[in-house]
């Protein structure tokens, strides 16, 4: 821990932020870090084998920033993709509170101190998390994400001024899928390695299969301010298809579900229950995407269990016309 001007212990925060061809919008991204009301005392940007100038922006705004925090610019050391880079800073890691950042968002001057008065508010809360917007060329699109993800209005236990939380719900509600960012979040380091870290076998939807496994360790608590803006754009994982996020939900709840007996007797049947959702939306969504789609979607719902989710005519019918639809080479 830090010390005060009073002498009293502060927890030591660090700012994670995996970064992949990311040189468009780093330096904007560090220096809103930079403009924190309450900084933290380390950003760690984890260069996931970018073929562009990122690296090089991070060395340069190590300098820049020297005064104000550590940075330091490490390599992926697992294999390409967000998880691996996170755990890269993390296993490293010698603060108490983690927080996560994207390299092509931006953190509202309040984030750091929002988030960790969030997780603050009782001694069992594990993660804080915030809401944020979505922007693309510098236009708002979707300014409330809690209202799309359906928290909002949900009713909440609330623990201090302006902080909620949903108690053991956070668990079953995360079962559906995301409800927050990455980036509008920050949890304690050594709970995150009591759940065992981002899995790093998946790309999409690893950031959902980690907030299940934290969830089980204690409690989230949240506010409803915004403290991030996700940018919209073409390179990001935002506009990649729904097929990768429904594979990685899949097989998320798949991994879950084998381990069952690992979870309380309450929640098993509820793992069983939104693995079936979530096979059966991978099944969906691979029958419009084409045979090699579906036949991996397939192999998944059998060791899952569920070998006639894959017999649904319906998404035979749907397969057979994605296949008249797509133009022979």
């Amino acid at each position: 821990q830090a010390t005060d001007a009073t002498g009293r212990g502060q927890p030591v925060l660090e700012v994670v932020v995996p970064a992949h061809n990311a040189a468009s919008f780093l330096a904007e991204t560090i220096a809103a870090l930079a403009a924190q009301t309450r900084p933290a005392e380390r950003v760690s940007i984890i260069d996931d084998r970018s073929r562009d100038d990122t690296r090089a922006i991070a060395e340069a705004c190590r300098a820049r920033y020297a005064g104000l925090f550590e940075l330091r610019v490490l390599a992926n050391a697992g294999p390409p993709g967000p998880a691996a880079a996170r755990n890269t800073a993390i296993r490293t890691s010698t603060a108490d509170i983690i927080l996560l950042m994207d390299a092509d968002d931006l953190a509202e001057p309040h984030h750091h101190a929002s988030l960790l008065g969030a997780l603050s508010a009782a001694p069992d809360v594990v993660l804080a998390f915030g809401n944020s917007l979505v922007f693309e060329d510098g236009r708002v699109v979707i300014p409330d994400m809690h209202a799309r993800s359906g928290l909002a209005g949900l009713p909440v236990e609330t623990l201090a001024l302006g902080v909620a939380t949903f108690g053991e719900r956070m668990f079953d509600l995360l079962l559906d899928g995301s409800r927050f960012t990455t980036a509008a979040c920050a949890f304690r380091r050594d709970a995150a390695l009591a759940a065992g870290l981002f899995d790093e076998r998946l790309v999409y939807n690893e950031d959902t299969d980690f907030f299940l496994r934290l969830a089980l360790r204690g409690r989230f608590a949240f506010v409803a301010d915004v403290v991030t803006r996700k940018r919209s754009h073409g390179a990001n994982l935002m506009t990649h298809s729904k097929v990768h996020f429904t594979r990685g939900a899949a097989l998320s709840l798949a991994r879950l579900a084998a381990n069952a007996n690992d979870l309380p007797a309450s929640r098993r049947a509820a793992v069983a229950a939104a693995l079936r959702r979530a096979v059966y939306g991978h099944l969906y969504a691979a029958s419009r995407s084409g045979s090699a789609a579906y036949r991996e979607a397939v192999a998944i719902a059998l060791r899952a269990g569920l070998p006639g989710l894959a017999l649904d005519p319906r998404h035979l019918a749907r397969l057979a016309l994605s296949r008249l639809l797509t133009p022979l080479d």
